[in-house]
């Protein structure tokens, strides 16, 4: 394979070469939702939502290298639960409308199924319990981390990152709002700088070089002191005052090896921090300089607080998607309210029954979402495809539990089905169900 796809990009193609021969383009059977592909390769939720966590974690430059190299569109393997194919990203990529061309995916489809790919190398799958290594750690150059529409922002530094003050921090509340509107944490970068400054960068060797690559979380400024240690915090209140009392988390963060001259890589973006206007803020890289970036060599920095930044970004990311996504949105507050009302004792339908329950500690919605990704949006009882957007009535979701006689809406004992399958099973079993339903479908065609 050529050597320009990174190890997050061909760790993804080795994946679908293995599934591609259970891969059916006739009736989508086999094709991994983007949600299911994390779960086979371990990886983290780390975009806004599971299309962009997966374009980051190689599916972009998969993409790209097999559109470079006129290889099959491969990535259309990987497709949407709720609209069952890929993400207009896919189709853009190639000039195509997502909404018109079926035919041109479902095409390239088969002919990477059907093509000679290489098959040394390719490594056993693992159990989809067993995590693999976070793919970022391993890159050895910022070409291995940016997609082709990535941006860079340089901003001013004391240091480098470390776990002595592990958060992007700034003094003006104008530099947060600036990221929070241009700065988009599934494929952007902060890159950091150290000034010319003896009283703000003390250590010389820091002094006009880049140090640091990171990804940070936007959203609303937190307190500096809330996110790093408190020596750091109470050493930077002696020699600073005031400065830096809003941060944002940090995601995921490299150093810089050999930390080049900033003069030397990005000396227009550079010089731009040096404007009045700039101080304290940050400045895009762009053009010859952003591409420069990509050669430099980094090496994965470990922060204390990196889990709990990732699992608030991830909580951050699904709320975002929500408020993006009506018919989802929608479908889950419905399903959440239909809950609730059968819970504890303030249920307000069925009340000569027991009260239903809901395991402590559940986020509902998140729960509710799970659910119908894990099922493709298809209903678990008639098996077909659940449209969370309609008007009618009885092909709207309703949750059902799967054993009647336990009371839990637990994850184990919780479906989404249509509200009239969810009615025709009432309190009898699957099997029930499934036997009403042949009865049904029999007397639709005629059978006696």
């Amino acid at each position: 394979m050529p050597i320009n796809l990174d190890a997050s990009g061909l760790l993804l193609l080795e994946y679908l070469i293995r599934i591609a021969p259970s891969a059916d383009p006739k009736t989508l059977s086999g094709f991994p939702t983007y949600s299911e592909v994390h779960k086979a390769l371990g990886l983290q939720m780390l975009g806004r939502t599971w299309g962009d966590s997966l374009d980051r974690q190689g599916m972009g430059t998969l993409a790209e290298w097999a559109q470079d190299n006129g290889y099959p569109a491969v990535t259309g393997f990987i497709i949407s639960g709720e609209t069952r194919q890929p993400a207009a990203g896919y189709f853009r990529l190639y000039g195509k409308d997502p909404n018109a061309d079926w035919s041109w995916w479902l095409s390239q489809v088969a002919a990477a199924k059907a093509y000679s790919w290489p098959r040394s190398g390719i490594p056993v799958p693992t159990s989809s319990n067993e995590r693999k290594p976070d793919q970022r750690q391993d890159a050895r150059t910022l070409a291995d981390l940016a997609l082709t529409n990535s941006r860079f922002f340089l901003k001013s530094e004391w240091g480098p990152i470390s776990d002595k003050w592990p958060a992007l921090s700034f003094s003006k509340r104008s530099v947060g709002a600036y990221l929070n509107r241009e700065y988009n944490s599934t494929r952007d970068f902060i890159v950091y700088a150290g000034t010319s400054n003896p009283e703000r960068t003390e250590v010389r060797g820091y002094r006009q070089r880049l140090l640091s690559v990171l990804i940070a979380e936007p959203g609303e400024p937190i307190a500096t002191e809330k996110l790093v240690p408190w020596d750091s915090w109470q050493d930077a209140r002696r020699k600073h005052a005031k400065d830096w009392p809003f941060s944002f988390g940090v995601r995921a963060a490299w150093d810089l090896n050999d930390l080049p001259r900033a003069t030397d890589v990005t000396p227009v973006a550079y010089r731009a921090m040096g404007i009045r206007s700039n101080w304290g803020g940050v400045v895009e890289i762009l053009g010859d300089e952003r591409e420069s970036l990509k050669s430099l060599s980094v090496r994965w920095v470990e922060l204390p607080n990196r889990e709990i930044m990732q699992n608030t970004a991830v909580q951050r990311d699904r709320v975002r998607e929500l408020r993006e996504n009506p018919a989802l949105s929608g479908a889950l507050a419905r399903l959440e309210a239909l809950v609730k009302g059968r819970i504890g004792p303030s249920r307000t339908v069925w009340k000569q029954t027991p009260a239903r329950t809901l395991p402590a500690g559940v986020n509902l919605t998140f729960l509710l979402q799970d659910k119908l990704t894990e099922q493709n949006n298809l209903c678990a009882l008639c098996g077909k495809l659940m449209r969370l957007d309609t008007t009618k009535k009885l092909l709207q979701v309703s949750p059902d539990r799967i054993v009647s006689t336990d009371l839990s809406y637990g994850s184990d004992n919780l479906q989404i089905t249509h509200l009239a399958c969810n009615l025709a099973k009432n309190d009898g079993s699957a099997e029930d169900f499934e036997e009403w339903l042949e009865l049904v479908t029999q007397s639709s065609i005629g059978i006696d």
